[in-house]
């Protein structure tokens, strides 16, 4: 009874889910140069991404930059 309590137990907690599923098969089917072109066109959508993620920072921080140096500056 004991064993059966502890092996529900374990049996339950929950699996990682990926958000992508990655299917190596099909991937390794595509040719050198298709990998090649699909891996570029996600590296640059990743860069792109993180460019505008970091100009928007930049532009919140300049935002709050100046609202800071307004306050000081009429003191």
């Amino acid at each position: 009874m004991i064993f059966k309590f502890i092996f529900k137990r374990q049996a339950k907690k929950p699996q990682k889910k990926y958000e992508q599923k990655f299917d190596m098969n099909n991937w390794m089917s595509l040719t050198k140069e298709e990998r090649f072109e699909i891996d570029f066109k996600d590296k640059n959508e990743i860069m792109k991404k993180k460019k505008a993620l970091l100009r928007s920072i930049r532009e919140e921080y300049n935002k709050i930059k100046n609202k800071n140096f307004d306050k000081e500056y009429k003191k």
